[in-house]
């Protein structure tokens, strides 16, 4: 389940961002709902919110590094990890790997969903955003209340 999570990201991602530098100049603009979401191509050297604009080889070692270690974690833990969290894991390390192809291969990262009321955006940062929304989740409230549930009387074990 990991592995066709974090390959389905990467190619919904790259898939994606093959079709807007494809069909689109950069810079320009298509209205999708106008006044609210637009495809804008943009090129993007930096981290979210364009931090860290122009430190390609940091970006690349951060990502790398931690893709790395998010996979040797459930490669390790297996199927002791909570299905929740594993897919989380997956969102993230699919939208990180999907956004370190292109700052190996171009130099930059093609961000192209323009919610106005946020930066531009990819499908691999859909991913990563909603793994970590989803790790937090099952972190604080899933796997606790799945920890604490009653067992039931089948699953009891006797003393005797």
């Amino acid at each position: 389940m990991f592995w066709v999570i974090v390959l389905l990201c990467v190619a919904v991602d790259q898939w994606s961002k093959l079709q807007i530098a494809r069909t689109m100049e950069l810079g320009a603009n298509r209205a999708l709902i106008p006044g609210v979401l637009d495809f804008t191509y943009t090129h993007n050297t930096g981290a979210a919110f364009s931090i860290l604009t122009g430190r390609q080889t940091f970006l690349i070692v951060v990502t790398a590094a931690v893709m790395i270690g998010m996979t040797v974690y459930v490669i390790r833990k297996g199927k002791s990890i909570f299905p929740p969290e594993k897919i989380a894991l997956a969102l993230i390390v699919g939208g990180g790997c999907g956004n370190l192809i292109c700052r190996c291969v171009r130099g930059y990262v093609i961000d192209f969903i323009n919610i106005h009321i946020l930066p531009i955006f990819n499908a691999a940062d859909i991913c990563v955003c909603c793994g970590c929304a989803l790790l937090v989740l099952s972190v604080l409230f899933l796997e606790p209340r799945f920890e604490k549930a009653p067992e039931r009387p089948d699953e009891r074990r006797s003393d005797s």
